[in-house]
């Protein structure tokens, strides 16, 4: 009885019960479509493999401090334990391959890993083999020498190779083995704080330092090691190529022909490099996928059909897997012609990827072959992960093979019908049309994700260029250089050159048109680094996940473009000798003191504020008052002097809140809120202030790096200052990014 006066479950109904069974059903609805939705994601295992190897990538990049090695060991065998759960948890398995990522990182790091130097260095005598050069315009060379030996460097700063301007190298081979004079200086430090970090990149290549020779370099008789000697006779062959192009196609198209055949792209104008930049053709002076693709492609092809023609071989010999061996083999001559540059080897990489699954019988395009090539890139060479040229073409070639597999299952067998040639004709065509405008879409939209953070970029009429540009270099560049360069021990290569000619003129053409439309040149700012991997995850979700997790794949990508925009500039920068200052005026541009030194550094901080100005400009806008020779503004939230020695005004303190100056003030100054001068840029790198109510937040581009091996903190300089310092400043060995 007092059960019943409660309100008993047993015999009597509830109130609310049929809305509480309702939502059970819903619930056992959601659950079990959530557990179908994971099941059908475990078929497809392996295609998510390299997104998770990538996360464990970035993660080891984002540390602030390097893992010991038995750490890294801990995390191996947790890994490895996670990676047996796969039975009981495919999310075990993931995170599993997460922590792989992250320990292949190390491990590479291990490998690699020189000492950096320190500090600028005069007087240092050093030998080696040379490992690489390459031209400049100016006809100069930039060398990667393998130290062998080093007297004037201090203990502890010897590193393995470094990479150093020379104008007097002369004949030099890869594999030779010289002796020579140099000035060195630490590799830079990236020109704002989390900026680019360029003596990263040459670290995971075992450079340790930059510099310039005094004098010409002298060889000496030594074997060339077999590691080099493959090198040296392409490098040869590659200069051959290059004098028999430019002599049949002279000028700029000449150089660029000479780019897509060899990899050398030191003759190609300014002028023509920025209309490639501006309408988002810049992607064909680089040897990578379109290049290895539509030479390994078109042997694949053409070894085909020509067997084809031929009963005996067609009805006796398996042509394809024939085809796909000489592809393959070609695309390997290719590769070391181009001298086996990293985008060129990733490209070659996926494309024996997909030759080797139509040997054993498996299709050519698909997202499987892609992982399984990212899936080799990743956890041989792991720092590929953070750079633009392997972020770019991954997804670019996830989009397009995604594109494929929907394209592919959206085309349904059609019967026959009698149209006519002419109608079977136009249809064929549409058809071909409507595919090439849509590949491109997405090869387009894929790739920028990565080209907007890296580049600060958009390319608004890249898919008009590459949509008008493609077909002509499927047809009149490439095959005709193919043909060429097959010619050349005949001597009979002048007439397919000339088409290649005509077929990059054409290219150059649209790419000038495009380059002029309104609003081509689109530089935006910098966007929030978290936005943009959500949007790159969001993108490799909607290529590999199935079913409903392609909407989740949506959601990431509409909240990842509002999180992208929230990422403002610093209000002040200081680059990392003091010689440039910059101030955010209202509008949000930036403004600098006349006078500034540093081109590569301003020009960085403006493109990455989205302005397309100059520095002359930049300079030329109202804010700065330097009559007196010493500069000041009131532009920021805080008023600002900016001191310069040449000024001979001596150590003073001007009262405002912010001091900069381009020369030591040895401690003076206290009363200001902030005082950076001359020491504080040599200890710490390029400096940036960000005000927010009425507050302020200083930063460094060394604190940003962390303690990290490539990460180091500067010494004095040794020896005698050396000749024409302006000319062999540390950033002289930084190429443009």
């Amino acid at each position: 009885m007092a059960i019943d006066a409660l309100g008993s479950t047993v015999d009597k109904g509830v109130k609310g019960r049929q809305l509480e069974a309702l939502l059970s059903k819903v619930g056992a609805r959601k659950f079990a479509a959530a557990r179908a939705s994971l099941s059908i994601q475990q078929e497809q295992l392996l295609l998510w493999v390299p997104i998770f190897l990538i996360v464990g990538n970035w993660s080891y990049f984002q540390l602030r401090d390097e893992p010991t090695l038995l750490l890294t060991a801990a995390i191996a065998l947790i890994a490895i334990a996670l990676l047996f759960m796969r039975q009981k948890s495919i999310l075990f398995f993931l995170i599993g391959i997460s922590l792989i990522g992250f320990c292949a990182t190390k491990l590479r790091e291990e490998m690699v890993a020189t000492p950096m130097l320190r500090g600028p260095t005069s007087g240092v005598k050093a030998s080696g083999y040379l490992a690489d050069f390459s031209t400049t315009k100016n006809g100069a060379r930039m060398l990667v020498v393998a130290i062998d030996n080093s007297v004037g460097i201090p203990d502890g700063e010897h590193p393995k190779s470094i990479r150093i301007f020379s104008d007097k190298s002369g004949d030099l081979q890869i594999g030779d083995y010289i002796s020579f004079e140099a000035y060195l200086a630490p590799l830079p430090r990236p020109v704002e704080p989390g900026g680019f970090d360029y003596a990263r990149m040459q670290y995971f290549a075992s450079i340790g330092a930059g510099g310039r020779m005094i004098g010409a370099p002298l060889r000496e008789v030594r074997p060339v090691p077999w590691a080099y000697e493959y090198r040296r006779l392409f490098r040869r062959l590659r200069a051959s190529i290059s004098t028999r192009i430019t002599a049949v196609i002279p000028g700029a198209v000449g150089h660029l022909a000479d780019s897509m055949v060899s990899g050398e792209r030191s003759g190609i104008p300014g002028d023509m490099n920025t209309s490639l930049q501006i309408s988002g053709l810049a992607h064909i002076i680089s040897i990578s996928g379109l290049h290895m693709s539509l030479v390994a492609g078109g042997v694949f092809w053409a070894v085909r059909a020509l067997l084809a023609l031929v009963p005996y071989f067609a009805l006796r010999w398996p042509i394809k897997k024939i085809a796909a061996v000489v592809a393959l083999a070609v695309g390997l001559i290719y590769t070391l012609l181009a001298d086996s540059g990293s985008a060129t080897q990733r490209s070659y990489l996926m494309i024996a990827v997909m030759f080797f699954a139509v040997l054993v019988d498996r299709p050519a395009i698909s997202l499987r072959n892609l992982a399984i090539a990212a899936i080799i890139i990743l956890l041989v060479t792991p720092e590929e992960s953070v750079g633009a040229s392997f972020q770019m073409s991954f997804l670019a070639v996830m989009g397009l093979a995604s594109f494929s597999t929907w394209w592919n299952a959206r085309e349904k067998p059609k019967e026959q019908e009698q149209k006519g040639i002419a109608l079977n004709w136009l249809g064929k065509l549409k058809r071909v049309l409507i595919v090439s405008s849509l590949t491109t879409l997405v090869a387009g939209g894929t790739s920028t994700i990565a080209a907007v953070y890296h580049f600060d970029r958009l390319s608004p009429y890249s898919v008009i260029a590459n949509g008008l540009s493609l077909p002509v270099s499927e047809a009149l560049v490439m095959p005709p250089a193919l043909i060429a360069v097959l010619l050349m021990p005949f001597g009979l290569e002048y007439y397919p050159l000339k088409v290649m000619e005509f077929g990059l003129w054409a290219t150059m053409k649209v790419s000038d048109w495009t380059a002029s439309l309104p609003a081509a040149n689109l530089l935006v700012a910098k966007p929030n680094v978290v936005g943009i991997v959500m949007i790159a995850l969001a993108a490799g979700i909607i290529a590999v996940g199935v079913g409903g997790l392609r909407w989740v794949g949506l959601g990431l990508a509409a909240l990842g473009l509002v999180v992208a925009t929230f990422n403002a500039r610093p209000d002040v920068l200081v680059e990392d000798r003091a010689a440039t200052v910059a101030v955010q005026d209202a509008s949000g541009n930036y403004v600098f003191s006349t006078g500034s030194k540093n081109k590569f550094a301003s020009g960085k901080w403006l493109q990455g504020n989205g302005e397309t100005t100059g520095l002359i400009d930049a300079e030329a806008r109202p804010g700065w008052d330097c009559s007196a020779g010493d500069c000041f503004t009131d532009l920021g939230a805080m008023s600002i002097a900016y001191l310069h020695e040449k000024s001979g005004q001596g150590v003073y303190c001007p009262p405002t809140q912010i001091i900069i100056a381009d020369y030591p003030l040895h401690f003076a100054c206290r009363e200001a809120k902030v005082v950076i001068d001359r020491f504080d840029v040599w200890r710490k790198g390029a400096h940036a202030i960000t005000f927010n109510n009425g507050r302020y937040i200083v930063t460094t581009a060394r604190d940003e790096q962390g303690t990290r091996p490539w990460a180091y903190d500067s010494r004095k300089s040794i020896g005698a200052k050396p000749r024409a310092p302006s000319a062999i400043s540390p950033s002289s060995t930084a190429p443009a990014q």
